[in-house]
């Protein structure tokens, strides 16, 4: 693996439904995540350490919705109502 010395910049294939831009993502030295919107100067940054903590919350919420969701659909298929 390869240390981050240098600033690594991409722009993103699809554009932002909202807004129709591109997105322009950076991984800054210091272990910073920085990005923008194509054409614009403001940035958005966060510590890469947050931002992948976050990514993990998210995946863990969606799988206990799911797993929700599956156990809610087996209560009515059993004929389960609330009084």
């Amino acid at each position: 693996m390869t240390d981050l010395y240098r600033r690594v910049r991409r722009r993103t294939v699809d554009v932002c439904p909202t807004t129709r831009r591109r997105w322009v993502v950076e991984l800054l030295p210091g272990d910073t995540f920085s990005c923008r919107e194509e054409g614009r100067r403001r940035r958005y940054l966060a510590p890469l350490r947050r931002v992948c903590l976050q990514v993990v919350k998210w995946n863990i919420e969606a799988e206990k919705a799911a797993k929700k969701k599956k156990r809610k659909t087996r209560k009515v298929k059993r004929g389960f109502t609330w009084r």
